[in-house]
């Protein structure tokens, strides 16, 4: 599962990451909580980490060396007994400035990747009041599965289906959210082919179409749409 949770109330917050962590210790998960403190409560084997400790705040992070820690901590777990690694993860102060949103949005996509391919699990969350709805919208949108308003996702798939999945609606609306987003996965990088897993999709304007055909003939790939 990667659940982005974007909240206007801390309380709401704290009720969804609860759930979410009661989930992975049913099912044999170790259970990490990082946030810039400590809640009032949490369950006897959930582990608290200071938002500063899992990533370098306050400044842009390196989305693959950032994977590659929770990759190898998954692998410890597992090593461990666990079944796998759930973290709920509020990860707010990591994305104040423009430059920080666009490296972590990338950074969503490989962990979404990540979490397709292993025993990893996650929930992003993040204060809109700080925020704000555009910023929500971009870290949304590489999500599979989210509380936010957003037309469409980008998120990874299995190889079998393809090099990324579309779900959602793609219309005029949404036609800079997706340049953002194809932008960010870096889907071309070291490909001849992009294949995208459109059996989610429930409806593409011509523009949308001629959004990715751009796309693909700025990176020199072969876009299929599957």
């Amino acid at each position: 599962a990667h659940v982005c949770l974007a909240y206007d109330d801390p309380a709401g917050f704290r009720a969804q990451a609860q759930g979410f962590l009661a989930e992975g210790l049913a099912a044999g998960e170790r259970l990490w909580y990082i946030a810039p403190k400590p809640p009032e409560s949490l369950p006897g084997p959930v582990r608290f980490v200071a938002v500063t400790d899992a990533y370098p705040t306050g400044a842009v992070i390196d989305p693959e060396a950032q994977i590659g820690e929770y990759a190898a901590a998954t692998a410890e777990a597992l090593a461990g007994g666990y079944t796998g690694l759930r973290v709920v993860a509020d990860v707010t102060p990591l994305v104040s400035t423009p430059a920080q949103l666009a490296t972590f949005t990338r950074y969503e996509h490989l962990a979404d990747r990540l979490i397709c391919d292993s025993a990893f699990a996650a929930m992003c969350a993040y204060d809109r009041r700080l925020l704000g709805d555009d910023a929500i919208a971009q870290l949304a949108a590489m999500h599979a599965r989210t509380n936010a308003d957003v037309p469409f996702r980008l998120t990874a798939c299995p190889p079998a289906t393809g090099t990324a999945a579309l779900s959602g609606e793609l219309d005029l609306s949404a036609a800079d959210l997706l340049a953002g987003a194809l932008e960010r996965a870096g889907l071309a990088t070291g490909r001849a082919e992009v294949a995208l897993d459109a059996s989610g999709l429930r409806f593409t304007d011509h523009r949308s179409l001629v959004q990715l055909d751009d796309y693909a003939g700025r990176h020199d790939v072969t876009m299929v749409l599957r």
